[in-house]
């Protein structure tokens, strides 16, 4: 498969997932309301960064603002579903702040392909995905959000765990090792099909609640 069109594929996939949250809304839980709102940053960041291809043939800029929204808003819905200390919070918070100007702002720059802030963000929400099916595993009271908490960390932790070993191959990888990176990104693609497929899943798990506003 063309690899532009299988990246399209990839990337307006969030459609699915996003437009069952629209559609869910009002009758989903406040504590899945930020994934509702990462969800339809996604779907706009992808329009708006294919419309920045098609006419400037990049959307560096976009994207490296948006992985910066995704890491807070992820820090937002970990804080609803899990409830980790405010301290702790406010200093994954903080660190990812600095990480991200220094990435953008001092280390490259801001209209680059920048790999360090998503190699820190992706192991932060690979250890929160860890803890948090952790705490289901062993807690036997019954939990009516048990089921899609755990497919929505099963499918972060899949997801972020392959895009920062990418992210971490990018950083040291060598000019003769382009070919092998570009193959690794056609994965990456795939496998953002099949957790946007799982994120259209979970949405449809989320019982009703009758207090959810």
């Amino acid at each position: 498969m063309n690899l532009y069109l299988l990246a399209s594929i990839s990337a307006f996939s969030i459609v699915l997932p996003a437009t069952m949250a629209v559609i869910r809304y009002r009758h989903i839980h406040q504590r899945y309301l930020p994934f509702l709102c990462i969800l339809i940053i996604g779907l706009l960041n992808e329009s708006l960064s294919f419309i920045l291809i098609r006419l400037y043939r990049t959307n560096l800029v976009n994207s490296n603002i948006y992985t910066l929204i995704e890491y807070l808003g992820y820090l937002w819905f970990f804080f609803r579903i899990q409830q980790p200390t405010n301290r702790w919070i406010w200093g994954a918070c903080t660190l990812g702040i600095l990480i991200w100007i220094l990435d953008n702002g001092y280390w490259n720059s801001i209209s680059t392909s920048n790999s360090i802030f998503r190699i820190f963000s992706s192991l932060v929400v690979i250890w929160l995905s860890i803890d948090k099916v952790t705490q289901l595993t062993w807690n036997e009271a019954a939990d009516r959000y048990k089921k899609t908490d755990l497919l929505l960390c099963f499918s972060l932790f899949a997801y972020f765990t392959f895009r920062g070993f990418i992210h971490v191959f990018k950083q040291f990888s060598f000019e003769h090792q382009v070919e092998f990176y570009i193959h690794l990104w056609s994965l990456l693609s795939i496998l953002n099909i099949l957790v946007n497929c799982s994120f259209f899943i979970a949405i449809l798990w989320i019982p009703k609640s009758p207090t959810t506003r």
